[in-house]
C-alpha cells in the first residue's frame, strides 16, 4: 500500500478492540440503566429525586479515545514495526486515527447531547446533564461550534495522553510525569502561579472567544504530537 500512514490506522483501528468492548459495556450499562427507569417511570414509580443528574452519555463515548491513545503506543507500536512498519508510518498513522477518533466522537456527543441526554432530562434527570458540552460553556455557541470546540480539545488531550504513553519507558518520561505533579502542586498554593495555571485552563478550556480555545489546542496538539518524531526515532522494539 503506498500510503502506509493510512494502513497503520487502519491496523490500529482492527487492534483497538479491548477499547471497543469497554465503550460498549458501559455504555450499554448507563442505557440499560435509564431504560429500568424509564419502565418505572411508565408504571408511576418515580426512582429518581426531582434533582437528580446524570452524566452524558456522549462523555463516556471519550473512554474509547483515552484508551486507544494508550493502547496504541504501548501495545501496538511493537505489533506494527514486527509487521514490517516504519516508525514515521506509525507516527503518522496514529495522527490520523486521533483525528478521525475525535472528530467522530465530538460529533456523536454533541448529537447525544440535543437528542438523547434532552430526552432523558426531560423524563428522568430533572436536575440536568452532567456534560462537558454543557460545563465547560460550549454549549452557548451553539452545536456546530461547540463540536469544533469540543473537537480540538479532545484532540489535545488525546496527544498529550500518548505521548506521556509513549515516553514512559524511558527516563524522561518518568522525569516529565513528576515534573507535571509538581507543577500542579507548586502552582496551586501560590497565587501568582495558580493565576498562571488558571490562565492557561481559561485558555484550553473557558475561553470567551471560541476561534482562540479551538486554534490554542489544535497548535498545543500538534505541538505535543510532535514530541513523538524523536521519541520514536529512539525507541526500541
Amino acid at each position: 500500500m503506498k500510503d502506509k500512514s493510512l494502513a497503520v490506522a487502519g491496523i490500529n483501528f482492527r487492534n483497538n478492540k479491548l477499547a471497543y468492548l469497554i465503550v460498549a459495556i458501559v455504555g450499554a450499562a448507563i442505557v440499560i440503566q435509564d431504560i429500568v427507569f424509564l419502565i418505572l417511570l411508565a408504571f408511576g414509580i418515580e426512582a429518581n429525586g426531582p434533582d437528580n443528574m446524570s452524566m452524558s452519555l456522549g462523555d463516556y463515548l471519550f473512554i474509547l479515545l483515552i484508551l486507544s491513545a494508550i493502547f496504541f503506543p504501548a501495545l501496538n507500536f511493537r505489533k506494527i514495526m514486527n509487521l514490517g512498519g516504519k516508525r514515521m508510518g506509525f507516527f503518522k498513522g496514529c495522527f490520523v486515527n486521533y483525528v478521525i477518533l475525535t472528530a467522530v466522537l465530538s460529533l456523536a456527543s454533541v448529537i447525544i447531547y440535543y437528542t438523547y441526554d434532552a430526552f432523558m432530562v426531560s423524563k428522568i434527570y430533572r436536575g440536568g446533564t452532567l456534560a462537558l458540552l454543557y460545563w465547560f460553556g460550549w454549549v452557548s455557541n451553539g452545536p456546530v461550534v461547540a463540536f469544533f470546540q469540543m473537537f480540538a480539545f479532545m484532540f489535545l488531550a488525546a496527544t498529550v495522553i500518548h505521548t506521556l504513553t509513549a515516553i514512559q519507558d524511558k527516563w524522561y518520561g518518568w522525569v516529565t510525569a513528576i515534573a507535571i505533579v509538581a507543577i500542579i502542586s507548586v502552582f496551586t498554593p501560590i497565587a501568582p502561579l495558580r493565576a498562571a495555571l488558571v490562565w492557561f485552563f481559561n485558555l484550553i478550556i473557558f475561553n470567551d472567544y471560541a476561534w482562540l480555545q479551538i486554534a490554542a489546542c489544535l497548535v498545543l496538539g500538534t505541538l505535543v504530537y510532535l514530541v513523538n518524531k524523536p521519541v520514536l526515532a529512539r525507541k526500541t522494539i
